[in-house]
């Protein structure tokens, strides 16, 4: 799809956790874009605009732009969260190809607190679409990491999508569980993997988030044994900033 550039307005801030916060802009008909895909927003500053690159959260099918972010304390994030309802920000995109593949029999994502972003879009667009063009028999396979069960970002949509998208299974790691967490702790590992998936050879993977997040899901895909074919890898650089 073509990028265009758009004026979007903030409609509504979102907190999804201690320290990540949802915006929502206004954007118009003819921007068109596919689930998974980035942009580029700008939002003013001291000195002059000041841009950053950010997943798709929505889905094409929503009338919105969504942006989902951990509050940083940069110059960017500190600017963006000072706008009011109704002040402007300016857009173009989109842009990427970590896009869902509808043909993929089995697909597994492996992610982390902010990195669920593009996951969310894909699924919600599932949602949205009642799986439109989705091969029969078309297996999903969540692994979300966060730091906390109350840092889930997005939590109560992970459990609708669970419950309406056929052949979703969405699995919690959490780091620093509470005493009464019956799921994974710690962190995604090879083990979680494999005894998640079974033939960990028969799926694809997507493995989306903050460089640190990228560089652990790549030791497991080595530990496990899958070739880089095998996997749509979706880094966020810039993501302190």
């Amino acid at each position: 799809m073509t990028p265009m550039t758009f004026t979007g307005a903030l409609l509504e801030k979102i907190p999804r956790s201690s320290d990540t916060t949802s915006y929502r802009f206004s954007r118009p008909p003819e921007y068109q874009f596919q689930a998974g895909q980035f942009f580029k927003i700008a939002v003013p500053g001291p000195d002059g605009p000041l841009e950053h690159y950010f997943s798709h959260c929505d889905s094409p099918a929503e009338e919105h732009v969504e942006l989902t972010t951990r509050l940083t304390g940069s110059e960017f994030k500190n600017a963006l969260d000072s706008l009011s309802l109704g002040d402007e920000a300016e857009f173009e995109g989109p842009r990427g190809r970590f896009l869902f593949r509808y043909d993929a029999p089995k697909i597994a994502f492996l992610t982390g607190g902010i990195g669920i972003t593009p996951v969310r879009s894909m699924l919600r667009h599932l949602v949205d679409t009642d799986g439109a063009g989705r091969i029969e028999g078309q297996e999903l396979v969540l692994f979300y990491g966060s730091m906390t069960a109350d840092g889930i970002i997005y939590s109560e949509e992970l459990d609708e999508f669970a419950a309406v998208i056929p052949g979703l299974r969405v699995i919690h790691v959490i780091t620093k569980p509470p005493e009464d967490w019956s799921g994974y702790s710690g962190f995604i590992t090879s083990d979680i993997v494999r005894a998640e998936l079974g033939d960990v050879g028969g799926w694809t993977y997507y493995i989306v988030g903050p460089p640190p997040m990228i560089t652990a899901m790549k030791t497991v895909m080595e530990q496990v044994d899958i070739p880089e074919a095998q996997t749509v890898i979706e880094g966020f650089a810039g993501y302190d900033s």
